[in-house]
């Protein structure tokens, strides 16, 4: 007994050492890890627009697509991910009308059509879509790799960007590990200001002044936007002047320092209301909405109406415009059948016998086969094949050298013939020896002749 009591004790005495040790050493910290966009933000990748406009107090919905036009007012707002949602012509115009009573559009210009399809708006306002130069910054696997050198990207190649990273990496791993409690005070303490100091940078990045634009509004307010310039717009005159009319409203454009025949965002007014259009889709992007003055500048253009945003387009389906037009559908389907029924009434009943089949004469068929040979120029040859069984049998030799007697023995061939066949013997002989008929009469004629003589022999 006194064993075992012995052994509960020490045992309790050593779980209160071990408890008592990892609360000595036991220290408490959080840490954040970034996970990226949740499920919602990437399903719309404008979600921190729609929530930035409902902190600023600015009212806003979304639309299907841009039929919604012919139902907003010219105090509204409409912002367009694609140009190519105007699809053709009677939806430009009704576009542009709205515009004129003093709407304000928001469109982005269309990269492209795979099916070589006419961009509406654009071939309007007489832009085309480019592409500018390439800015490895806006490459959002090479910004996730990097982090805080993505500011590096403009001044140094990638692959030089890559080896300074690994250098770094191998130089934290070889380093001493071993820190005291001084140098973690220092840390905690320095930590804060890095991190005001990161959050900053992510939202203003380091970029040189000709890549930025600077924006004056009328009341007086700055804006600074950072556009990429993968994709930029062009007009005929764009590197020669900074306006143009275009059907009584004029064409704006603001343009980089460096490339004055390229720009990132142009405007269009026209009537009391205005166009802009833009080349950069990732401006106000769950990405890049933070950064400088992106989000204020949309506030900007909105103002005080109401924002229609058509950010994911799509039409009804088949199985929505059945069930929308149900009625319409068996009403038209009821009259089809109905017609129908009129139309085959007609037919209905007993059927009537059907007519006997016409069946042409052997004599008529003679007759064409003459008549067909005869157009032809085959009548000569059926002659002959009939003549010469005759004179072989009459001369008793071949056919040519009977054609071949003298005149004298032909005569008394043909009386015998004559004699045998009731036939005058001139009859016989311009039958068996003058040249081929040339008329038809002619040709009956004889042939009728060989008959007779046929069967008179």
């Amino acid at each position: 007994m006194k064993v075992s009591r012995l052994a509960i004790a020490i045992t309790l005495l050593l779980a209160a050492a071990a408890a008592a040790l990892f609360l000595f050493f036991f220290e408490r910290y959080s840490e954040q890890v970034d996970r990226g966009f949740g499920p919602e933000a990437r399903r719309n990748r404008f979600l921190a627009a729609e929530q930035f406009l409902t902190d600023v107090g600015i009212p806003h919905r979304r639309a299907d697509n841009i039929a919604v036009v012919g139902e907003l007012g010219q105090d509204d707002a409409l912002f367009l991910t694609s140009s190519s949602q105007i699809y053709n012509a009677e939806r430009l115009q009704q576009f542009l009308h709205w515009v004129e009573q003093g709407g304000e559009a928001i469109v982005v210009a269309s990269g492209g059509n795979a099916d070589h399809e006419r961009d509406q708006l654009l071939d309007y306002l007489g832009l085309a879509v480019t592409r500018g130069e390439i800015d490895l910054y806006f490459n959002q696997q090479v910004r996730e790799v990097f982090g805080e050198q993505a500011a590096d990207i403009r001044t140094k190649t990638l692959s030089e960007l890559m080896r300074e990273h690994n250098r770094r990496i191998d130089r934290g791993q070889g380093a001493d590990r071993e820190t005291d409690v001084d140098a973690d005070e220092a840390f905690a303490e320095e930590k804060p200001a890095e991190e005001k100091l990161e959050e900053e940078s992510r939202r203003n990045p380091e970029v040189d002044d000709d890549r930025l634009l600077f924006f004056t509004s009328d009341s007086g307010a700055g804006y600074t936007l950072f556009f990429n310039p993968v994709q930029v717009l062009t007009h005929e005159l764009m590197a020669e002047e900074y306006a143009t009319e275009v059907d009584g409203g004029y064409l704006r454009w603001v343009r980089f320092a460096n490339y004055p025949d390229q720009s990132p965002m142009v405007q269009f007014e026209r009537g009391r209301g205005r166009v802009t259009v833009l080349a950069d889709v990732g401006l106000w992007q769950n990405e890049r909405i933070g950064e400088f003055d992106h989000a204020y500048f949309l506030a900007h253009l909105v103002g005080e109406r109401e924002l229609v945003m058509i950010t994911r387009p799509h039409f009804d389906g088949l199985s929505t415009l059945a069930r929308r037009y149900a009625t319409e559908f068996f009403l038209a389907g009821f009259l089809a059948l109905l017609a129908w029924v009129a139309n085959r009434s007609r037919r209905f009943g007993p059927l009537r016998p059907s007519p006997p089949a016409e069946r042409r004469s052997l004599l008529e068929h003679i007759r064409a086969c003459g008549q067909f040979y005869w157009r032809s120029d085959r009548a000569q040859a059926l002659f002959e094949s009939a003549r010469r069984p005759l004179l072989q049998k009459i001369s008793g030799q071949p056919a040519e050298i009977a054609r071949a007697l003298p005149p004298a023995r032909q005569r008394e061939l043909a009386e015998a013939v004559a004699a045998r066949s009731g036939l005058a013997s001139s009859e016989v002989f311009n039958t068996l020896w003058e040249a081929t008929p040339r008329s038809e009469q002619d040709f009956t004629a004889r042939m009728r002749s060989i008959q007779i003589i046929e069967a008179a022999l």
